[in-house]
Parts: structure tokens; C-alpha cells; sequence
């Protein structure tokens, strides 16, 4: 009976370490905050192979984790989706309610997500940076309108935001679109499905469907190669390849952003108050240091302030 009681203690112990977020407390007393992150190509995520400049979302989360005083621990995330899986099932895509599985293992996600209202459903979002969602084509481009946009093909992944943008803003102009699902193997396009043809009138959308991978410098490079004639990307992203990237900065430019200026944000679950509370407050303060001026310009190539201005006159 005596070893059933302590079985019984030990199992409901693991479980409910499991099952819930860290508290602020239980992350200072391990010494440690654990971050979920993307490996991939790019200097405003992660990309550790670069020891001198790891990427902007993972240097403001060590000065996140210095403010603490503890050391961090990184847990890589495959898919953008694995942000928004529960019981193996996308939440956004199904309207799942509940705290997604990621944080059984982790205390914040540090990646670049777009703040929206179906997003604050599931999980607490702590601004870092102004963004928009921004179309960005060629510079031999002439277009300035959505109207011009009919005749062209407009590159985009399902796992996106960006899409699901797109989708709102071709609609609500009454802009006839198909969409040939793709995948991109050495630059090259493959149709997954057979091919459905365009009028000169329809806006063709080469959507990367969920679960095919690719490279996030498919979008320039497929625009700059003419195999698509506009993209959308978030701001801080984009402006961060046109001026640092001598290929990108003198075959592409930006057209407009999508909707209103938002904000990209860290996430953390929504039952850790005190963490929550203390991150928000962080982030806060840093915005207002040189120190994140400093840290923006690095990754950025221009000033905190002067990317604000830039951000105002693409409206």
C-alpha cells in the first residue's frame, strides 16, 4: 500500500510537471529559460552556424534571459505550424481552443509571429517590433494598385499569415484568383497538381502548401528569377534582406503593405501571469535603450527610427 502512495505521488508529480507551463519562480530557481525556436536561414530567427550573428529573435531573448540572471536553453521547432499544434492538429486551421503542446516543453517562443486576434486565443503575445504584412516585386515592376496585380503570379506558403492576407485582400476588390499548389526543388517550380491555367485577368496565386518545406529566400529569388512577380512577406524581414543583401537590394522593391501596422511578438502561454507580466515589462524598457537600437541596426542595416518612417510611407 506504502509503495502504490508513493508510485501515486511520483506519477501525478510527472504528470502535472508535464502538463503545465513554468512559472516564473520554477524558471528562477532551475536557472534556466528554455526558448522555442526556428533554425532556418535567416538572421532575424536563428541561425547558430553564424556565431556573429546567431539572429535578432535569439540575442533579444539572452538579454531577455540576462535580465533574469539565468542561462538559456534552446529547443528547436521544425515547422512554423508546430507553434499551433495540439494533440498532433493545427488550432488555427481546425478553431481548436486550449494552450498549444509546445509549451509543455518550453517557457517562450522566440520567432517572428504576427500578432493577430486568432493567435491572442491561444497564447499570450508580447510585442517586439512594429511590422507589417508587406508586397514586395521587382524593380522593372510597374505596378502600384491590386488592380495591377491581375495577370501576375503571387508567391506565398498555406502555413503563412501572409496567405490567408491575401486571400481577405483579393476578395474584398472582387479579384478573380486560382491557386496552383507548388513546391520549389533547385529554384525550379513542380506543380503538385495539374496545372490550372490562368486568364489574362486572374491573379494566379503559387501557394507552398503545409508540410513541403523550402527555403525562406525562395520568395525573392523566385520573384527576382520572373517564376513569380510578387510576394508578401513581414516588413522586418523583408527590409532586413533588401539592406543587407546586395542581390536583393538591387532587383527588388517594395509596393505596399497589406493592412494596418502591427506587430511581430513573442509568445508565452496565457497561465504564466508573473512571466508574462515580467517579459512584457522587459520588452518595454529594451525598446528604449540603445542597447536595442544597436541590436536592430545589426540585424536591420538602419536605425530603429528610421525603419518606423519607412514603415509610415508604404501605407
Amino acid at each position: 500500500m506504502y509503495k502504490k502512495i508513493i508510485f501515486l505521488i511520483v506519477f501525478f508529480t510527472f504528470i502535472f510537471s508535464v502538463i503545465n507551463a513554468r512559472t516564473l519562480k520554477e524558471i528562477l530557481d532551475s536557472g534556466y529559460l528554455i526558448i522555442g525556436i526556428r533554425n532556418i536561414p535567416s538572421d532575424v530567427v536563428y541561425q547558430p552556424d553564424i556565431p556573429n550573428k546567431p539572429g535578432f529573435c535569439y540575442e533579444l531573448a539572452k538579454s531577455f534571459a540576462d535580465y533574469l540572471n539565468v542561462d538559456m536553453k534552446i529547443k528547436i521547432v521544425n515547422y512554423f505550424s508546430d507553434y499551433w499544434t495540439k494533440n498532433g492538429k493545427n488550432m488555427l486551421k481546425n478553431n481548436l481552443s486550449g494552450i498549444p503542446d509546445i509549451y509543455n516543453s518550453i517557457d517562450i517562443v522566440a520567432d517572428i509571429i504576427t500578432v493577430t486576434d486568432q493567435r491572442k486565443k491561444l497564447v499570450k503575445m508580447i510585442p517586439f517590433i512594429e511590422n507589417a504584412e508587406l508586397f514586395f516585386t521587382r524593380k522593372s515592376e510597374n505596378i502600384s494598385s491590386y488592380n495591377d496585380f491581375k495577370g501576375k503570379k503571387i508567391i506565398t506558403a498555406e502555413t503563412y499569415n501572409f496567405y490567408t492576407t491575401l486571400i481577405n485582400e483579393l476578395n474584398k476588390r472582387k479579384l478573380h484568383y486560382i491557386i496552383n499548389k507548388i513546391s520549389i526543388d533547385n529554384d525550379k517550380i513542380i506543380f503538385l497538381e495539374p496545372y490550372k491555367k490562368p486568364s489574362k485577368n486572374d491573379v494566379e496565386i503559387l501557394l507552398i502548401p503545409e508540410g513541403i518545406k523550402f527555403n525562406r529566400y525562395a520568395f525573392y529569388y523566385q520573384v527576382i528569377l520572373k517564376n513569380a512577380d510578387i510576394s508578401i512577406l513581414d516588413s522586418f524581414s523583408f527590409f532586413s534582406k533588401i539592406f543587407n543583401t546586395y542581390t536583393f537590394k538591387e532587383n527588388l522593391k517594395p509596393l505596399f503593405i497589406a493592412n494596418n501596422i502591427g506587430y511581430l511578438a513573442f509568445c508565452t502561454s496565457p497561465k504564466t501571469l508573473e512571466l508574462n507580466a515580467v517579459l512584457g515589462n522587459f520588452m518595454s524598457l529594451f525598446k528604449e535603450t540603445e542597447k536595442f537600437n544597436l541590436l536592430f541596426k545589426k540585424y536591420i542595416g538602419i536605425n530603429y527610427y528610421d525603419y518606423l518612417d519607412i514603415l509610415k510611407r508604404t501605407r
